[in-house]
């Protein structure tokens, strides 16, 4: 162990998992904060080009989440497959399996990028795209040529995080960030190129993390992880282990992005492309909100990965319950907030002439998402204990029965009711629904744990 810090961030990694957790997800809120308010001021910048290219980045979204979803699902699989070994002392695996992951992503990239591509405009036109279809494309084109860079930046970031460099993961993205945030303004207005210079700004943003992460790997070396090229060469065994939690929570992420699809195509039957950009708005805002929640199941997975790898399982459930405290407290204060300020919010987002009209259901939409968002605390610390203990199939299963119910609901309503009100009811029904199954999940599975044995016992 060559580097002092990278030796600090492992003995905090196996240490105290509620001191860990605490010290791991203050960074990791620093770069959601960062990223998430980067993605509002994204559509705030958008917002001045119309009505139409507003919807573009809305109607994108699910399609290019998709990438991301591969991107950050595998690399939640690596991180949770490194911190294990990690825990278990056995660093030459952990390092076997941070290169396997690379050559994942490689692999994974050059099969996706060209089907994007080739099934860009009858995709999009086939989930609503109508008027909005050019803005769309030249949104989507960009997107979906650097899917290997967004890729990449995700696995980096698990990478980083499986060995405990919590502060390097978060540098990757805060830099994406702010590189996005310069170039925003400039590719969009000073150079006149629209929503795709939205676009070209977001491809240069994950190109610089990517590159910042291989810089710290292979120039600059000091890891805790070795990675190197000879070991890049495909290993069965190591892409397994990475896959088994990596595939479900990948396949997990692409379900809800998949799921929004047939939202989107519900908001704009009933509320037209104005609608889904307002739509795709709340869901940016509430992520917002939900940051906290989001960092602490970052750091749960690291820190109670490497506790289950020590076979320390007492400590994985005292480590769960502190997090969904702290999650929920923060939660509902920050609800609280947006609600109060639900006038002032949508009036940001609504300025454009032809968006005016939206201002009104703007705000009612913003307090649907006050209500749902502190029940998310239980999906996001939920998911990342079971994570933690192997069980990735079981999140797997728990957000495609809550999505099921989402999207089932809003169809429901749409041919019913047929009012933008109603689908923000279901929204909040299914999302509470949401969050009490996968602590019921949590909890049968964390009590299935025979803590004299220390072994794990199947639900």
């Amino acid at each position: 162990m060559e580097d002092t810090s990278a030796t600090k961030d492992v003995q905090t990694m196996l240490g105290d998992p509620k001191k860990a957790i605490l010290l791991f997800s203050i960074p990791i809120a620093v770069a959601f904060i960062v990223q998430q308010g980067n993605n509002i001021v994204d559509s705030i910048w958008v917002t001045g080009l119309g009505g139409s290219a507003l919807a573009a980045l809305g109607i994108v979204y699910p399609i290019y989440s998709i990438a991301v979803s591969i991107g950050n699902g595998l690399g939640i699989g690596a991180a949770a497959s490194i911190a294990r070994n990690i825990g278990k002392h056995d660093r030459h695996r952990a390092s076997l399996l941070a290169s396997q992951s690379i050559t994942m992503m490689i692999i994974i990239g050059v099969i996706l990028t060209p089907i994007l591509l080739l099934t860009a405009r009858p995709l999009l036109m086939a989930i609503g795209a109508g008027g909005a279809i050019e803005d769309s494309l030249a949104y989507a084109y960009p997107i979906y040529m650097s899917t290997i860079l967004i890729l990449m930046s995700g696995m980096l970031s698990g990478i980083l995080r499986g060995e405990g460099a919590i502060r390097k993961s978060v540098y990757i993205q805060i830099l994406a960030a702010i590189i996005n945030l310069v170039l925003d303004p400039i590719f969009i207005y000073t150079f006149g190129w629209g929503v795709a210079g939205a676009a070209w700004a977001t491809v240069i943003a994950f190109a610089a993390s990517v590159i910042l992460g291989l810089y710290w790997y292979f120039a600059k070396k000091g890891m805790f992880l070795e990675l190197k090229l000879s070991a890049m060469r495909f290993n069965i065994s190591s892409q397994k282990e990475i896959l088994n939690v990596g595939l479900p929570e990948s396949i997990e992420l692409i379900i809800m992005s998949v799921f929004n699809i047939g939202n989107n195509i519900c908001v704009i039957m009933i509320g037209g492309t104005d609608a889904v950009a307002i739509y795709t708005i709340g869901w940016r805002l509430a992520f917002i909100l939900m940051i906290p929640t989001q960092a602490l199941g970052a750091a749960m997975v690291s820190a109670c990965s490497a506790e289950f790898g020590m076979k320390r399982y007492d400590l994985i459930y005292t480590a769960y319950r502190y997090s969904l405290k702290l999650s929920l407290i923060w939660l509902i204060v920050l609800s609280a907030i947006m609600a109060l300020g639900a006038g002032y919010i949508a009036s940001a987002f609504t300025y454009a002439p032809d968006m005016l009209y939206m201002h009104d259901e703007t705000v009612r939409m913003i307090y649907s998402f006050a209500v749902l968002v502190p029940f998310m605390a239980l999906v996001f610390t939920g998911q990342a204990l079971l994570l933690s203990m192997n069980r990735a199939n079981v999140t797997m299963v728990s957000t495609l029965i809550r999505n099921t119910v989402l999207t089932g609901s809003f169809f429901v309503m749409a041919y019913t009711v047929g009012t933008l009100g109603s689908l923000w009811i279901a929204m909040i029904v299914s999302e509470v629904f949401g969050g009490f199954l996968m602590a019921y999940f949590a909890h049968v599975v964390s009590k299935g744990v025979d803590l004299n044995d220390r072994k794990i016992i199947d639900i």
